[in-house]
This record gives structure tokens, sequence and C-alpha cells, in this order.
């Protein structure tokens, strides 16, 4: 019997990610086929064939989906990144296979249509409004007041989102996300381009929760803690499970799933990023992909069993999911940050602390000898690396993590004549 295939549209940025990604459709049996701008050299042994095509010019690809669809028996068509969820939907109704809606995937992608599809949740969302330059964002601040949140209403990978405190903060505010709201900064704009959305800045302790929906049920695999940086939100550290209690859980769950299905997600894995404090659960965004940042590629597993990028698969193939935890662990990672610009060396104090019992993994994400910069100049250079460890207990856990924020420092040489 011929061996099926899966239809992967790109690989996650994350070399790591990507493999996992590949090995897991491997271990469910399927070939996969990939469509996409590039392929990273360890990928091309683990894909039978590589289509290369503009991922953001929808017709394009499309077409090739058509074509490698006349050569492959595919079972399904898997997403793992932010800006091919629309696509993966549009490849998905075109072949007959499972996917989002084109409706869902407009409001996954665009965080304006997001929230206005979910008004009727009240409390749960923070005052917003769409803005497109200065002078709204005024208008709008009048409504959802100080302090807040400016950022772009597509973009990914917190790029572009500026902290608003005061009055003076708007401006600079603005002209900076006119320079970055641009496919020459980022090709991720070439899909809503300038347009913003303000939000009133939510109080409270930062998480995400991980899970899928599959024929319109929803499955929370695990709530993720996670710390960011000031004041541009770049990730610092995420731990599986969060350390809040069980009716927090409960209601998490609970209004999770309510986002969910206000939004209209299924056949897809979803990321929710939102704050809990003393108004409970408020909500940030949601994606229709799996956790970036070696959530579901590394912690998820590491503490639950769950193989959460096999089941990226299943929800992509109809297979049915498998999500029994058959562990209780505490499963992190700490960030190592660039502190300057310059040319980056090396990360230092690492030897010491991956000697000791509990480090799982070392990812260094950026190669010696690369031009850093630091936002808001680039959002994606400043995270050099990335530490994994786990422990039985939290504690334990963050001890451990602490060793890395504590010890281990990116090496930059000035290169800017200071």
């Amino acid at each position: 019997m011929a061996k099926r295939h899966v239809l992967f549209v790109n690989l996650r940025r994350i070399q790591r990610e990507g493999l996992e990604s590949l090995l897991a459709a491997r271990r469910l049996g399927y070939g996969v086929v990939l469509l996409g701008r590039s392929i990273p050299e360890f990928a091309r042994p683990l894909v039978d064939e590589f289509h290369q095509v503009d991922t953001y010019d929808r017709e394009a690809s499309l077409a090739a989906a058509r074509e490698l669809a006349g050569r492959y028996d595919l079972a399904g068509v898997a997403n793992f990144t932010e800006v091919d969820v629309q696509l993966v939907a549009a490849i998905a109704a075109d072949l007959g296979l499972r996917g989002m809606s084109a409706s869902a995937a407009l409001r996954a992608r665009n965080k304006y249509a997001m929230k206005e599809a979910l008004r009727h949740l009240g409390d749960v969302l923070p005052r917003f409004a769409r803005v497109t330059g200065l002078d709204e964002l005024r208008k709008a601040l009048e409504e959802v007041g100080l302090p807040a949140v400016v950022k772009p209403t597509g973009a990914s990978g917190s790029k572009g989102i500026f902290e608003l405190r005061a009055p003076e903060d708007l401006e600079p505010a603005m002209e900076r996300l006119a320079e970055i709201a641009r496919p020459d900064f980022d090709p991720v704009f070439q899909q809503f381009g300038a347009e913003f959305i303000v939000e009133e800045y939510l109080e409270g302790d930062e998480l995400s929760v991980e899970g899928f929906v599959a024929g319109g049920e929803v499955h929370v695999v695990t709530v993720t803690d996670k710390a960011t940086s000031v004041p541009y939100h770049l990730e610092l550290s995420h731990k599986v499970p969060s350390a809040l209690p069980a009716d927090a859980w409960a209601e998490i769950t609970a209004t999770t799933k309510d986002i969910v299905a206000g939004l209209g997600f299924d056949h897809c894995a979803f990321h929710l990023e939102a704050k809990w404090g003393g108004q409970g659960l408020r909500f940030i965004e949601i994606a229709a992909r799996p956790a970036g940042d070696y959530i579901g590629s590394h912690l998820v597993p590491l503490a639950t069993g769950v193989d959460y990028f096999e089941n990226v698969v299943r929800v992509a193939t109809g297979d049915p999911l498998r999500l029994e935890h058959d562990r209780e662990l505490n499963a992190g990672l700490a960030f190592v940050l660039a502190e300057r610009a310059g040319r980056f060396e090396e990360v230092g104090g690492l030897a010491g602390i991956c000697e000791q019992a509990g480090f799982d993994h070392v990812f260094v994400e950026v190669p010696a000898g690369t031009e850093v910069a630091l936002p808001p100049q680039n959002f994606g250079q400043q995270r050099v690396a990335a530490v994994i460890a786990r422990h039985v207990e939290r504690a334990g856990l963050d001890a451990l993590l602490g060793r890395v924020s504590a010890e281990a420092v990116a090496r930059v040489t000035a290169t800017d004549g200071e």
C-alpha cells in the first residue's frame, strides 16, 4: 500500500522545532511534502519533495499545492507558523482536506478582527480600538485610556509592541511603527500592513494555554506560565505546567473554550495568551497554530508526556488525538538575551550550568559572528540562546532556571566605535 503524505507549509524558524515537526510525521507513518520559501539542509533527508514558492503569493501557492496533490496521496495539510494560517486554510478548502474556514483564519491572523468577534465576552477582553495613525490613536485613547499597548494587527513574534504610559509616548511609538509595519522591514507585513490595534494595558501574571480543536471539540492540554521583557514584551521564560491553583485552571479552561468557539476555530492547534489577576482571565490574543519557543516541541512533552507535534499532524489528518498525560513533571526554559548591539561572540557561563542534573537542552539561536541589533531596530536578534530544564518540583525548576538568568551571559563585541 502506498504511503500517505502530509503537506507542510513552511517550517518554523527555529530549526529544532522544524526538525521535531518532521520527525513527528515520520513517527506516525506519514511522508512529508514541503511547500515553502526555502528548505534548510537538515530537512532535506526528511522530506520526500520540496516545492519552492513564495508563500505570501496565495495563487502561486495554491497552484503548487494542487500540483503536489496530483502526485501524492495527501492525508492533510499541517500548519506550524503564524503567517501561514490563512494560506493553509485556503489550501485545505481547495484540496478538500480538513482545515479552518476562511473567516476563522482571518480572525486568527488579524488581532482587531479577533477582538471584534469576541465582544460578547465582555470584561474578558481589554478595551481596544483599530487605528492607522497618530490622530486616530489619540482619539481612541479617549476611550481605551492609559496605560495602553499599541501593536500591528497582523504581526507575529512580538514584533512592534509598544507600551504607552503617557501622552508623550504616542508620537514616537507611531513613528517607529510606521517604519516597522512595512514588507521591507519584515515580509509578515505584506498581509495587513500599517494597521494597528491599541488596547488597554492589562495587569496580572502572563500565561499561555496550549491546546487543540478537532471536530468542534476543544482540548486544553496545559497552561504555561511566562515572563516577558519590558517594554517590548520579548519572551524571557516559560514554565509548564502553570503554578496557578486549581480554581484558576478551571476558569482558564472554560474561558479558553468560549474564546475558541467564539472565533469558530476548528481542525487546528491553538496557543492563547492572557493574563491572570484580580479580575480573573484577561485575554490578549490567540494563534491558530502550535506554541513556539520550544513549548510545543519540548516543554509540553517533557512535562506531560503528550507529543504535541504528533497531535498537530493528527489534527490535520483526522487521526484520533492522543492527549493523555503520562507524567507530572515541571519543564521550563530561560532565554539568554544580548544586552547591547554588536557582534555576538558566544554565550558564557553555560559549561558550569549544564554540568548540573536537570538541564536537558541548550539551543544557541544566533550563530557566532552575527551582528545583532536590539528592539526597536530588530525584534528577532536579541534572544541568542535558550536553556531547557526539568524537575519534579516547581521550586526545583525555578532554581535551575534562576541559574541561567544569573550566570549565562551573551558576549557581544561593540562594533559602533564604542
